[in-house]
């Protein structure tokens, strides 16, 4: 008789109390996840119709919902009919920590893919910055944080007691590494002040040459001799920085001397003539000319244009026609550039 006590009752429950809570559990189940799996399609439905990202971020983090989560709601409603005497707080504290490590998923999913399509919105160069991985990362380990913390304040851990502890031992750790984060720090602000992008031409003191990549702690810069120039991030931030890939036009003042022996008629015909020449390059808007100075041994002029393409080749091959035409022109007129020269007159003596 003992022996078919013991079967019939396990745990303090009988067999068709437990068939009863197996059952319901298994019902629950079902419905809790074809009612997931609806909103899910509707919520699919509507971000494609929208084309609203919030949506999109929010149906993928509806996806990664957890089979084990619906699992642990249906028990904890499916066992309510047991008797589990002492123990009747477990199925509760087991469903606490789930749902706070559901939650947890679904947060950093949501943070992560809202900062993916805020750097791809604005900088879509960004994705290779590694001040986005850096953001996410931080922004998951303060969510993951905070559940932790949430879980042992549910199971009667002091949570202020430990939270002093972390931050005495923060402090320590900040001031060992203070360089570091102060490197990492200056690899978030460029990724949000994007004061350049992978693939532009910067200038940085005499640092001339195009971004590679941005890590957490450098940034590598493809210099024009060829070399791999690795700059710390801080130390860019405090630099001046010139951006040329961001250059819309490109002002461009060259000068050039003439002879003293030049004629009148030619000195007041060259500002009109060269002015003609640069504006008949493509490319080109002509800004002023004019006869500037007189120097030790020429009379000089100077020009000012803007290229409209940044390209510096372009500039380059502009700048050769006009000098090119230049030269012709002078040439059909007699007009001798400059050269430094040194004329000395010698005053016979009458001795």
């Amino acid at each position: 008789m003992g022996k078919i006590a013991a079967v019939r009752d396990i745990f303090g429950n009988s067999l068709g109390d437990w068939a009863l809570a197996l059952a319901i559990t298994l019902g629950i189940y079902v419905v809790l996840w074809l009612i997931f799996k609806v909103i899910v399609k509707q919520i699919d439905k509507i971000a494609k119709r929208v084309g609203n990202k919030l949506d999109c971020i929010i149906s993928n983090a509806l996806k990664n919902s957890k089979s084990w989560f619906f699992i642990v709601i249906a028990l904890f409603f499916g066992t309510k009919n047991l008797n589990f005497e002492e123990y009747g707080f477990v199925p509760l504290k087991i469903l606490i920590l789930t749902s706070f490590v559901q939650i947890g998923i679904w947060l950093s999913i949501i943070f992560g893919d809202a900062i993916k399509n805020w750097s791809e919105k604005n900088s879509p160069n960004s994705a290779k910055n590694a001040g986005v991985t850096i953001v996410s990362g931080i922004g998951k380990f303060l969510i993951w944080s905070a559940i932790l913390l949430l879980i042992l304040d549910n199971f009667g851990v002091k949570v202020i007691s430990v939270m002093a502890g972390l931050g005495v031992g923060g402090i320590a750790v900040a001031l060992a590494v203070q360089r570091i984060l102060g490197d990492l720090f200056a690899s978030i602000s460029i990724m949000i002040d994007k004061p350049f992008e992978i693939g532009d031409f910067i200038a940085v003191g005499d640092i001339r040459g195009t971004i590679e990549s941005t890590g957490i702690k450098t940034t590598r810069i493809r210099a024009l001799s060829g070399e791999q120039v690795v700059i710390a991030n801080s130390d860019i931030l405090e630099s001046r920085l010139n951006n040329y890939k961001r250059m819309e036009e490109r002002r461009i003042v060259f000068s050039f001397g003439v002879s003293y022996k030049t004629s009148r008629e030619n000195l007041r015909e060259i500002t009109k003539l060269s002015k003609n020449i640069i504006e008949s390059q493509s490319n080109v808007r002509f800004d002023r000319g004019h006869l500037k100075c007189f120097d030790a041994s020429s009379i000089d002029y100077e020009f000012v244009y803007w290229v409209t393409k940044p390209d510096y080749q372009a500039y380059m091959d502009i700048q050769e026609k006009i000098n090119l035409a230049l030269i012709d022109a002078f040439a059909e007129r007699n007009i001798e550039m400059s050269r430094p020269t040194q004329a000395v007159f010698l005053h016979g003596s009458n001795c």
